[in-house]
């Protein structure tokens, strides 16, 4: 596969997360039913993804096993959410939390192994610091947050990853 191809991957990586925050942030308002599965079939649609797009860009990954790790992890989330929507708030929260950690050392190993390849990296990095500070305002929120305002830092961690990752693909697309 060539660099070009691996580019579209990550700009169609960042469409699908933009497009999942967006959705998390605007359908949980209608129902809370419609609140739990937009949520969950988020975490599904994109953990099932990065785990495909993992071992299709295996060239270009130089740590297969923690996208696969990470992307299984995103998997079960959702599946939880789905098939168990009663699940302990407090441990809901606390999967969610790691989630955001987890993707925060998984922007940072991308930066530090991919930075000779990629122009305009640096907005990788804010991602990396923003998903970390999600994922610590979550743990720390532990005894008072609520479902809902997971589902917006959800939505906003969803968003600006994605759009770092369209930037990122639009910014190196002429370097290929």
């Amino acid at each position: 596969m060539s660099e070009k191809k691996f580019l579209k991957f990550i700009f169609i990586d960042g469409l699908l997360l933009l497009v999942l925050g967006l959705c998390v942030l605007i359908l949980p308002k209608l129902t809370s039913l419609s609140f739990g599965v937009m949520l969950s079939s988020s975490f599904i649609t994109y953990g099932a993804y990065k785990i495909i797009v993992s071992f299709i860009n295996r060239d270009y990954i130089p740590h297969i096993l923690w996208s696969i790790v990470i992307g299984a992890y995103i998997l079960t989330i959702g599946i939880l959410l789905l098939l168990v929507p009663k699940v302990s708030l407090f441990w809901l929260i606390a999967l969610i939390g790691i989630f955001f950690l987890l993707e925060s050392i998984s922007s940072t190993v991308f930066i530090a192994q991919l930075r000779t390849m990629f122009n305009f990296i640096v907005c990788k990095g804010f991602v990396a610091l923003i998903l970390f500070l999600i994922g610590l305002i979550i743990i720390l929120g532990l005894p008072v947050m609520s479902f809902w305002s997971i589902a917006v830092l959800s939505g906003i961690g969803f968003l600006v990853k994605g759009m770092a990752k369209m930037i990122l693909s639009l910014a190196n697309k002429n370097n290929y």
